[in-house]
């Protein structure tokens, strides 16, 4: 079983414009979470939330602007949210002429505490999820105007 899920899409935007709308609450909650709170800094603490029951904690694990953002979360699934056991979710930047490359992972699930049926199903989960994620942060990052 792979230990992780991977994704690189393209965004027709400059780097400094999608990083701010991966590391700001204002944009993160347009393409992932409906409200967020993070504090973007190396062991800085957050949380993305969809609605009453829904939330997930997370640790910010390394801020190297404008090229790599990742954290530790507790995803708001059934699995991982009772047990408060946690995946590594990165994302990493290069710009390539006008546009900039994202390349995406979440990785950890191997070590997560629970039945290979349960990792499985978490995985199945998530991968959908985030492709669809990774659609409306390319169209956030693409609709927001260029500072000249």
């Amino acid at each position: 079983m792979t230990d992780k899920i991977e994704r690189e899409i393209s965004i027709q935007a400059p780097i400094a414009t999608v990083w701010e709308v991966i590391t700001k609450p204002e944009y993160i909650s347009q393409w992932f979470g409906s409200q967020v709170e993070i504090d973007v800094r190396r062991g800085g603490k957050g949380k993305l939330i969809w609605g009453e029951d829904f939330e997930a904690p997370l640790e910010i694990v390394e801020v190297e602007r404008p090229h790599l953002f990742s954290f530790l979360w507790v995803a708001p699934d059934e699995e991982t949210k009772s047990t408060h056991q946690q995946t590594l979710v990165a994302f990493r930047l290069t710009e390539d002429g006008a546009e900039t490359k994202v390349r995406f992972t979440e990785s950890g699930f191997e070590k997560l505490e629970m039945t290979a049926e349960q990792k499985a199903n978490l995985m199945a989960k998530h991968t959908p999820g985030w492709g669809d994620f990774l659609s409306s942060l390319q169209r956030c990052a693409q609709n927001i105007p260029t500072k000249a």
